[in-house]
């Protein structure tokens, strides 16, 4: 009894070690500096326990003493070789008291890498099923860095239930943490109060005097503008001087668009009709992105369990977007993980001809259906191959499919035959999304992918770069050096498919790094497009504040620096004055301008597809000099364009107009007298380039259109 009594003696101190210095003095910190409560410690009150019970994999680990730091002990992690993943070597610690969904949560550590740069990922995730609270990929230095990461829980947890730590498996490196700790500030305190010090503010290329700006500008010159060149002659012949026309930006060449939700457009069951409006009226003067993606509606579940629409309701939406000459983007044809995929699909994992039947019968039905499929500009046939391989590796134990991957060429084919005119893209997250670079497993995996499609006979058109970039931001040169990367190795076109930023950057640095990020992105060779994964705080609970509008639809800095690049600094409007040559010459962005000038009397409006250097000629007698007096172009109105089976004209009055269509070489196919405001003509028997013709009464309206 005596020797068990000592015994226990002698435990108990090191099961009750009294709370730190270093906790004591992050506890006095957090009370003086912010006004915070005590608060709760999710692990221990010491830093002796938790690297006592931390614990790391896939390197050598070692817990060493700290000199001149606020903190006595660090652990430091080394790690060999790089892993095929991030989370290959880690170190973590799992929760020691229980967390409740919508406690107030901070994380404080320190963290430095040894001998040259390094990369960890921190994390908070359920260790079940791995879903996140919290996960940030930090470049390191050598240079200890504090950090302070503070989030609202979004899940309750029992004890031992929520790990935290760090995925290290990026590079081979050595790694040291100090100060390592977490307190839980339950309903005592608001997320406001939190101080947040996660070091993002100095992404590579945030300098204003950054050399890559320069050289930015001058790729957007080079690749982005065109030179619109503009003769004027009278009937005679004659090279007309000092005469004015007006040349008036309509809509970008460049895609830039968001993901939207159908059931919230064209009056479908949430229909919010800012939420509508803001779609094509960013900017208060009716000029709003050119293109969207459906975020859930065309995904396969999606599509046949009617998530959010029914296909009618679907229907209805594109209408709506097709009359408002929105591009729409599909997505996605095949995202083939078991968790993306119906049910049916991994419980015949084994019956490959069933699994093929499915697959054909998907890309059948969707690209066919009527009102929807054959209305989509771009499809992304194939999402996130890098990561979720079920489907591939399902075909692998096939004998007649090698590495099952063949089956992707398969599917591109088969979307090709069913759709000769769309594009066909591949969509994935694991190089600008993740950060990751070359060397690293999945990115290198997505090159290999990639490399095969593209030497294969599979009819691949562009790379979708999906974007969700994490709370430290990627550097500007890395993100073009991934760009320069593939468009090296394949030649591809690309487009940022799903840019969006979360809640830990703060408002004013998210506007600063989405004009820097755009900057970017528009001045390279191979994108043409750019579309965010969302636009308003009410889609979405991931990034509140870093979108375009706050949940109140009042503006952000993001929404500031997106409608000055696309309406002011990458906007062309000009008033163009013919010199002694009858000439004038402007580079303007590429896109669709309307040209409008008055000759003997009646205002003209030609529209035009600047897309390449343009000659343009004027052959009147009498061209009005004075521009700012032309009608607004808002009387008439003609979608779609390009057009499908019908042609719909809006017109502001009831007076008589001729209508007359046009064919390349000038022959009048069709002509009609009408006093209609709105006239729908069918044109299912035309293809190619019409030009329409509307005078009213002292006006000649003429757009050149599209037949498909």
């Amino acid at each position: 009894m005596h020797r068990t009594l000592l015994l226990l003696l002698f435990v108990l101190p090191m099961s009750l070690l009294a709370q730190d210095n270093y906790h004591t003095y992050l506890t006095t910190l957090f009370g003086d500096d912010f006004g915070l409560p005590q608060g709760q410690w999710v692990f221990y009150d010491n830093e002796s326990q938790i690297y006592q019970n931390a614990i790391g994999y896939g390197g050598n680990f070692s817990v060493q003493n700290a000199t001149d730091q606020v903190f006595a002990r660090q652990q430091r992690c080394f790690i060999g070789s790089a892993g095929n993943n991030p989370w290959d070597a880690g170190w973590t610690i799992s929760n020691k008291s229980s967390i409740q969904a919508g406690d107030k949560m901070m994380a404080v550590f320190f963290i430095r890498s040894v001998n040259g740069p390094g990369e960890v990922n921190f994390f908070a995730e359920n260790n079940t099923t791995f879903a996140k609270e919290v996960y940030l990929n930090l470049p390191l230095t050598e240079e200890w860095q504090r950090y302070i990461v503070s989030f609202e829980s979004m899940a309750s947890y029992a004890v031992n239930t929520c790990n935290w730590g760090f995925h290290m498996g990026n590079v081979a490196q050595t790694i040291e943490i100090g100060g390592f700790t977490a307190i839980n500030y339950q309903n005592e305190a608001d997320l406001s109060d939190l101080p947040s010090e996660i070091n993002n503010e100095f992404y590579g290329g945030y300098e204003a005097d950054a050399p890559w700006r320069a050289e930015a500008d001058a790729r957007i010159d080079q690749f982005r503008k065109a030179d619109f060149n503009l003769v004027v002659r009278n009937t005679a012949g004659e090279l007309v001087e000092n005469e004015a026309v007006e040349l008036k930006m309509l809509r970008h060449r460049f895609d830039f668009g968001s993901a939207i939700l159908a059931s919230r457009i064209a009056n479908n069951p949430d229909y919010n009709v800012i939420y509508e409006n803001k779609i094509t009226n960013l900017d208060g003067n009716g000029r709003g992105f050119n293109t969207v993606v459906f975020e859930n509606d065309l995904k396969w579940d999606g599509w046949e369990q009617e998530w959010f629409v029914t296909k009618p309701e679907l229907q209805t939406a594109v209408s709506w977007l097709k009359e408002n000459n929105l591009k729409i983007r599909g997505h996605n044809l095949v995202w083939p993980g078991t968790p993306y995929m119906p049910d049916d699909i991994p419980q015949n994992y084994s019956n490959i001809s069933y699994l093929q039947q499915r697959i054909n019968g998907r890309l059948e039905e969707v690209m066919l259906y009527p009102g929807v499929g054959p209305e989509i500009h771009d499809w992304d046939v194939l999402n996130e191959i890098t990561v979720n391989q079920d489907l591939a590796n399902a075909f692998a134990a096939s004998p007649d499919y090698e590495t099952g991957r063949e089956l992707y060429i398969e599917i591109f084919e088969k979307a090709r035959e069913l759709d000769p005119d769309v594009g066909l893209w591949l969509n994935d997250y694991v190089t600008l999304s993740l950060n990751t670079a070359p060397g690293n497993a999945e990115y290198d995996r997505l090159k290999q992918f990639t490399g095969e499609l593209v030497n294969s006979t599979a009819p691949i058109d562009g790379l979708g770069f999906q974007g969700h970039i994490g709370g430290i931001p990627n550097s500007i040169y890395d993100v073009l050096a991934t760009l320069d990367d593939f468009y090296d190795s394949f030649g591809l076109k690309a487009k940022i498919t799903e840019f969006d930023l979360p809640s830990f950057v703060d408002e004013e640095l998210a506007g600063n790094y989405l004009r820097d990020f755009m900057t970017a992105i528009y001045s390279h060779e191979s994108m043409d497009g750019f579309l965010f994964w969302s636009f308003w705080d009410g889609q979405t609970y991931m990034n509140a504040g870093t979108n375009l509008y706050r949940l109140d639809w009042s503006e952000t800095p993001c929404h500031a620096a997106f409608t000055d690049l696309l309406f002011n600094q990458w906007w062309t409007e000009e008033s163009l004055v013919t010199n002694t040559m009858g000439a004038a010459t402007v580079r303007g962005f590429k896109g669709t301008y309307e040209v409008s000038y008055e000759c003997n009397g009646t205002t003209v409006r030609d529209t035009i597809n600047l897309a390449e250097a343009m000659d343009y000629e004027i052959v009147c007698d009498n061209i009005l000099t004075d521009v700012e007096e032309l009608p607004q172009p808002a009387r008439l109105k003609v979608f779609p364009n390009p057009a499908r089976g019908f042609l719909k004209i809006e017109r502001g009055s009831g007076s008589s107009a001729q209508i007359r269509l046009l064919d390349a070489i000038g022959r009048v196919v069709f002509q009609t007298q009408t006093t209609d405001r709105e006239l729908v003509l069918e044109v299912e028997d035309y293809q190619g380039v019409y030009v329409l013709e509307v005078r009213m009464e002292d006006e000649v309206f003429v757009e050149k259109v599209v037949m498909e």
